[in-house]
């Protein structure tokens, strides 16, 4: 059985007032399709058995559904540069806003009602 291990403190996690909810989702296959947790993700579609398809968030994105942001990337790499790769993806919690990797140009600014909205909750932490 696969395990998530993190090994000392990444930052990406910021409370747990809110009940952290993952989603298993399938990335597919593109150029430059090489993510690192922490990546927001938006749904672009859904694999015959429901999975989620999704892709990094990028405003500048021709899809329209490209551009919201439904979840946060929780493995530590993902690499589908050659093949598709199944992930997982935070859909609730609280997060370290200055942690969070976006497409483009986009920063936390462009996403964070959206993040909000879709109860991915964004906090500033002190170091």
């Amino acid at each position: 059985m696969a395990a998530y291990e993190i090994d000392g403190y990444d930052d990406l996690i910021a409370g747990m007032v809110q009940p952290i909810v993952t989603q298993s989702i399938i990335i597919n296959t593109a150029v430059g399709a090489l993510f690192d947790r922490g990546t927001v993700m938006a749904r672009t579609g859904f694999h015959t058995d429901g999975t989620w398809i999704c892709t990094i968030v990028d405003s500048a994105a021709v899809g329209a559904d490209d551009k919201i942001p439904v979840g946060v990337l929780a493995d530590v790499e993902v690499d589908a540069t050659v093949n598709q790769q199944r992930a997982t993806i935070y859909v609730s919690g609280e997060f370290n806003r200055e942690a969070l990797k976006f497409g483009g140009a986009d920063t936390i600014t462009t996403h964070e009602a959206a993040l909000n909205n879709a109860k991915i909750h964004t906090k500033r932490v002190v170091k």
